[in-house]
């Protein structure tokens, strides 16, 4: 771009009075640099440069070569950390990454250098701060549903339900049967002659073929699921194996 030289008048007092205001807001080292640059642009000589501004010759050498590999931030300190003459560089958006370790859920954020760590005895802390961030944007669905080990479907219906009623809602609210209503003391009794009988005969028994054969001998209709829980709440469990070998024994001495 070609220049065209005007005829300029300095006023003394006025350079005096703006280049001291410049200094106390960019440092006289700047302020000199500035005016280095500027006059090597208007096509004043190097060293006559050097010699007015009090700067060794080699110093504006060494600037000059930084401003044309640099740019504006040559003309700072080089101490500082960040530029005052760009802009601010765009802050990067921050990632998320969950990953889930023998005794904790690991949360990284970023590079790593940032961790959030829960431990795994802490299932509900866990799923409250995976959903909250699935509700903020910052995680997928897919991802905290395979970390709760969920559906994408129940995932997104349990956030929805901590965004209305708080992390109560992420509770588990069942209590589990609180009255033996279902089983009376009678089915008990037919259960029990039913678990002596498969093992008398079949020599083995389970909560499938005792379901049946309720079903079948006495008409009670109970879910093997059932059966099972009995058995262990009445010890029946512990002594599958060993009565058949005492009816066996028995028989021998009869």
């Amino acid at each position: 771009m070609p220049y065209c030289r005007l005829p300029l008048e300095f006023s003394r007092a006025h350079s005096e009075s703006r280049i001291e205001k410049a200094s106390g807001t960019l440092g006289e080292a700047v302020v000199k640099r500035i005016l280095a640059f500027a006059l090597f642009l208007l096509g004043a000589r190097r060293e006559d440069i050097s010699q007015h501004l009090a700067i060794p010759l080699g110093t504006l050498f060494s600037l000059l070569t930084r401003i044309g590999r640099a740019g504006l931030p040559a003309l700072e300190d080089r101490r500082r950390k960040d530029s005052g003459l760009l802009p601010p560089p765009t802050p990067q958006e921050l990632s998320f990454e969950v990953s889930s370790e023998p005794c904790e859920l690991v949360l990284k954020i970023g590079d790593g250098a940032l961790q959030l760590r829960i431990p795994q005895q802490n299932p509900l802390q866990a799923k409250t701060v995976l959903l909250t961030l699935l509700q903020n944007g910052l995680l997928p669905c897919s991802q905290v549903a395979r970390h709760l080990q969920y559906s994408p479907t129940h995932t997104a219906r349990i956030s929805r339900q901590l965004a209305q009623d708080d992390v109560g809602a992420l509770m588990d609210k069942r209590t589990g049967q609180q009255q033996d209503y279902r089983v009376t003391s009678e089915i008990k009794a037919e259960l029990i002659q039913q678990f002596v009988l498969d093992l008398i005969i079949a020599g083995r028994t389970s909560g499938n073929t005792l379901a049946e054969g309720l079903k079948e001998r006495c008409g009670i209709s109970v879910p093997a699921r059932t059966v099972r829980h009995h058995l262990a709440e009445m010890g029946l469990s512990k002594i599958r194996y060993s009565l058949p070998e005492l009816v066996a024994a028995a028989k021998k001495t009869l």
